[in-house]
C-alpha cells in the first residue's frame, strides 16, 4: 500500500489548481484539467484527496508558524542587532513589527488556507455515507482547531469560519472574541475525539501519519491548559486538561500513543519518522520541493560533511543564557542535539564560532536535493511534551509540595537526557523547574513563547531578554506585545469593520 507521506505529495500536486477554480464560474462546461469544488467530490477517492489537501498545507507551518512567528519571538534566539536592512524576523524578535510586515500576512494566510480547505470537506461529504466519514470529518475538524489554536495565540480574537463563504460573507465576518475562538476548538477536537482512530494498522497501516483520537486528545489537553492559563485564565479547565493529557499518559507505550524514545537525538532521525511522536508534519525529500526546510530555516552556515546545501537562516545566533548559561548542563545530551557552537570543514579547514540550531540537520546526510528538500518530520506534538503538562496540571492542583508524580515525570525526562534527578521542592520552584526544562527539551520547535504567555512569565523574561543582549527598544514590553497586530491587507479588504489589536 502506497504510504500516507508519499500520497498526500501526490494529492498536493494533483489538487493544487483546485482552490484557484472555487468561485462561481461564468461557464457551464467542466474543465477537465482544472477541476473546480462543484466538480470534484464524487466518491470516497475524492473526499480523501480534500482531506490529505489540508495536510498539504501543514508543509510551511513548522517554519510560518512555529519559527518565524513563534521561536524567533521568545529568548532562545538573538538576531544581529547591527543589521541594517529591515527583516521581518528582525522586527519579530525586536519586538518592533508593525501590521506591514509581511511574516504576519503569510502565517495569517497559511492558517487560514488550512480552515478553508477543512471547510470545503466538512461541506462537500455531507451526502456521503461511506464508512469512512466520520473519520474524514473527524480529521477535517483536528486540523481545523490546529490552525485555529494559532491563530488566537497569535491575534487573540479573530473570525471564526465554518463553512465555504461567498467574498462579501468572508469581508463582513467579525472577529470573534478569544473565549468564543477557544470554544470553538474544543467542540473541533471533541468531535475528533469520538470519531478518529486509536492507530492506523492492518489495512490503513499506510495511512500512519494521519491525525489519531489519541493526537486530538493530546491538543484538547494543551488547550484546556492554555485556557486555563492567560489570557482567559479559566480554572475549572485544569481539570479538563487532567483527564485529556492523563489518558495520553496512560496510553503511553500501547499501538496507540509511542513510548518516548530511550536517547533523544533518535527522536529527530528520518528513519524514525512517525515513531515517536503523537503528531508529526510529513516531508519526503527529492520530490520536487516538498522537502523540508526546517534544517535551513534554523542554521546559519553548514561544513561540507554536514550537507551539500548552505542554510538560509537569519543573521542571530542563539542567547547565550541558553547555549552557555550555568544552568543548562554540559552532559545534558539535548545540548549537543540541539545546537552546534563550532566547526571545522574537512575540506576547506573553515571553521566557525557562531552558534546555531542544527536539531533538524542528519549530519552528512545525501538525500536532499536543495536547501528545501530535507526528508524528516517535524514534531507538532510530542509524548514528552503531554509528560511534562501533565505533570504541571498535577502541582497546579496541588499544595505546597510538588505531588510525588510529578517529580516523578520530570525526572524520567532528566534522566533520559543523562542529567541528575531532582529531589522535592515547592509548588513555584517547580513551576520553574518545569519551565527551564521544557526550554531545553522543546528548544528550536517553536513552544517556549507559548510557554511563556500562558504562564503569564513572557513580559518579565522578555524584558530581561532585551536588556541583557542590548536589544534597541526604548521602552519596557506590556500586556499589548504578547499578540500580533492584525496584518495590515486584512484590515483594508473591508476598511473600519475590524479595529485593530491594541497598541499597533
Amino acid at each position: 500500500m502506497k504510504s500516507f507521506k508519499a500520497f498526500t505529495y501526490a494529492t498536493l500536486l494533483s489538487l493544487g489548481s483546485l482552490t484557484m477554480f472555487s468561485c462561481e464560474d461564468s461557464l457551464n462546461i467542466s474543465p477537465e484539467a482544472h477541476n473546480s469544488i462543484e466538480d470534484f467530490y464524487k466518491t470516497e477517492t475524492d473526499v480523501n484527496q480534500g482531506v490529505i489537501a489540508i495536510y498539504s498545507n501543514l508543509l510551511t507551518l513548522p517554519t510560518n508558524s512555529h519559527w518565524n512567528m513563534s521561536e524567533m519571538r521568545a529568548d532562545n534566539v538573538v538576531v544581529n542587532t547591527a543589521l541594517n536592512v529591515q527583516r521581518d524576523y528582525a522586527d519579530i524578535n525586536g519586538f518592533l513589527a508593525t501590521s506591514q510586515t509581511g511574516q504576519f500576512q503569510s502565517t495569517w494566510s497559511n492558517l487560514y488556507q488550512i480552515v478553508y480547505r477543512a471547510n470545503t470537506v466538512l461541506d462537500r461529504i455531507t451526502p456521503f455515507t461511506f464508512a469512512r466519514v466520520p473519520q474524514f470529518q473527524g480529521e477535517a475538524r483536528f486540523l481545523r482547531a490546529l490552525a485555529y489554536f494559532d491563530l488566537v495565540r497569535y491575534w487573540g480574537d479573530v473570525p471564526i469560519v465554518n463553512k465555504p463563504v461567498t467574498i462579501t460573507e468572508a469581508k463582513n465576518t467579525p472577529r470573534s472574541s478569544v473565549a468564543d475562538v477557544y470554544a470553538f476548538i474544543v467542540e473541533d477536537l471533541k468531535f475528533a475525539v469520538d470519531n478518529l482512530p486509536d492507530a492506523y494498522t492492518g489495512t490503513a497501516a499506510g495511512d500512519k501519519g494521519r491525525a489519531t483520537k489519541w493526537a486530538a486528545k493530546a491538543l484538547l489537553g494543551k488547550v484546556y491548559l492554555t485556557m486555563y492559563g492567560y489570557p482567559l485564565k479559566q480554572a475549572d479547565k485544569l481539570a479538563l486538561a487532567k483527564q485529556q493529557l492523563g489518558d495520553v499518559v496512560a496510553a503511553e507505550g500501547s499501538v496507540s500513543v509511542p513510548r518516548i524514545a530511550a536517547n533523544y537525538p533518535d527522536i529527530f532521525k528520518t528513519a524514525n519518522d512517525n515513531s515517536y511522536n503523537i503528531f508529526e508534519v510529513q516531508y519526503i525529500s527529492g520530490t520536487g520541493g516538498l522537502g523540508s526546510q526546517v534544517p535551513s530555516d534554523q542554521a546559519f552556515q553548514f561544513p561540507s560533511q554536514w550537507s551539500a546545501y548552505q542554510p538560509f537562516g537569519p543573521d542571530a545566533t542563539i542567547n547565550p543564557n541558553l547555549y552557555t548559561g550555568p544552568l543548562w548542563p554540559k552532559a545534558d545530551t539535548r545540548k549537543a542535539a540541539t545546537l552546534d557552537s563550532s566547526y571545522v570543514d574537512t575540506k576547506t579547514n573553515a571553521r566557525s564560532g557562531r552558534s546555531q540550531f542544527t536539531k533538524f540537520l542528519e549530519k552528512g546526510t545525501t538525500a536532499p536535493t536543495g536547501q528545501r528538500d530535507y526528508p524528516n518530520n517535524f514534531p507538532i506534538i510530542r509524548v514528552e511534551d503531554v509528560l511534562l503538562m501533565y505533570a504541571e496540571v498535577l502541582n497546579e492542583e496541588a499544595g505546597g509540595q510538588v505531588p510525588a508524580q510529578a517529580l516523578s515525570i520530570l525526572n524520567r525526562i532528566r534522566t533520559r537526557a543523562k542529567v541528575p534527578a531532582l529531589a522535592s521542592m515547592s509548588k513555584e520552584d517547580f513551576r520553574l523547574a518545569l519551565e527551564r526544562e521544557r526550554r531545553w527539551e522543546f528548544a528550536a520547535e517553536g513552544i517556549r513563547w507559548h510557554d511563556l504567555v500562558r504562564t503569564g512569565r513572557a513580559i518579565p523574561v522578555m524584558n530581561q531578554f532585551i536588556k541583557d543582549n542590548g536589544i534597541k527598544l526604548t521602552r519596557q514590553l506590556d500586556e499589548h506585545d504578547l499578540l500580533y497586530p492584525i496584518p495590515l491587507q486584512e484590515l483594508q479588504i473591508n476598511p473600519g469593520f475590524w479595529q485593530q489589536n491594541a497598541g499597533y
